[in-house]
């Protein structure tokens, strides 16, 4: 009896990368190497003129995966959340000189895929339940009218913190609002 690997989709479905870090798919950091793409000084740089507020996972598929791996600062998790995403949309890092997709790009993780997996979705649950108490911050300060000073006291942190915090949840809000997060492909 064969077994047949699931066959995914062509790629139909164009995330931005402010969207997947605005719904915590990845994370701020990941999202800060990823804006290193953009070097319009370096001839080799595959993304050159499409600063981070423009890039999608289509402008990634162009890279190779080694120079994924060589962006600064982005280490192996952030380099597992950049691969969980593409291959949940069916997209695939190139080769620079044949232009074929190279394999599916979780695979160069091997046997350390699942703690790897393990530890984006620990991090990405974490990031929710900080934006959650962000949205209860924002809800208090807007609709009960409490100042940052008042509402640092049930949380335990200063006033600067909850305004920073309040700040930071309303960027992310409008954030969701101008760019939703597509749905993933279905897998065949």
């Amino acid at each position: 009896m064969s077994q047949t690997k699931p066959r995914l989709m062509a790629p139909t479905t164009d995330a931005s990368i402010l969207a997947l870090e605005a719904w915590h798919v990845i994370s701020s950091r990941t999202r800060n190497c990823l804006g290193q793409l953009d070097k319009p000084t370096d001839l080799a740089s595959t993304v050159a003129g499409v600063p981070i507020e423009k890039m999608q996972l289509s402008h990634l598929s162009r890279c190779e995966r080694a120079g994924i791996l060589r962006l600064p600062n982005l280490g192996r998790v952030c380099y597992c959340e950049i691969a969980s995403v593409m291959d949940r949309y069916g997209w695939r890092f190139h080769d620079q000189w044949t232009g074929k997709p190279e394999p599916p790009a979780l695979d160069l993780l091997g046997p350390a895929l699942p703690r790897h997996l393990h530890m984006i979705a620990q991090a990405a649950a974490k990031r929710s339940e900080r934006f959650a108490i962000g949205e209860t911050m924002l809800r208090l300060n807007d609709e009960e009218g409490l100042s940052g000073a008042e509402i640092g006291k049930h949380f335990g942190v200063t006033g600067a913190a909850v305004h920073a915090n309040v700040q930071k949840t309303r960027r992310i809000l409008d954030l969701r609002a101008r760019l939703p997060l597509p749905p993933s492909p279905a897998v065949s």
